[in-house]
């Protein structure tokens, strides 16, 4: 009986792990089987590709460094979402205020479809989309951090894959 469970136990230990590629799947809740690089899935090759794109990157750079504050709005403090709006609107395009908001009213993308300025939502608190950041490419976002304000960062970090809920685009 014991070895029996034993070997049972044992097989679905493997077909779990043989499961799990190395690449990231996203299976609409977040991110599963983790240990891949979210660099190879960049569609954009890391770089701006439209007049848009290279204004956004611009103002992408223009906030690097601004301090976090939650509901802040300004270049003296801002938010995640605040930061991603003030982005958007410099290529005049209008988006919600809230993380969630802004998840709702995007049109929904697969991440292997990522390009430059796409919006990667994440469950950093538990209970649903609490955050939010703009891909750049290469499998890097930016995003106001609660600890280090508006900083790029990479998607293949631990923290970040485990919490990614949906991606999001408007342009």
């Amino acid at each position: 009986m014991k070895l029996s469970l034993y070997l049972l136990f044992s097989s679905m230990l493997v077909l779990l792990l043989v499961s799990c590629s190395s690449t990231p799947v996203y299976r609409g809740d977040g991110i599963h089987c983790t240990g891949g690089s979210w660099s190879e899935i960049s569609s954009s090759g890391g770089s701006p590709i439209t007049s848009d794109d290279n204004v956004m990157m611009d103002e992408i750079e223009s906030w690097m460094g601004t301090p976090y504050v939650y509901g802040g709005e300004s270049r003296s403090g801002v938010d995640c979402s605040a930061f991603t709006q003030a982005v958007y609107h410099a290529v005049s395009i209008s988006i919600p205020r809230t993380a969630s908001q802004q998840s709702a009213a995007s049109e929904v993308v697969n991440p292997p479809n990522l390009q430059f300025g796409d919006l990667i939502f994440f469950n950093t608190l538990g209970s649903g989309i609490s955050h939010v950041g703009i891909y750049i490419g290469n499998g890097f976002f930016a995003h106001a951090s609660s600890s280090r304000g508006v900083v790029k960062e990479s998607l293949a970090k631990q923290y970040y894959a485990d919490r990614i809920v949906s991606v999001g685009r408007f342009m």
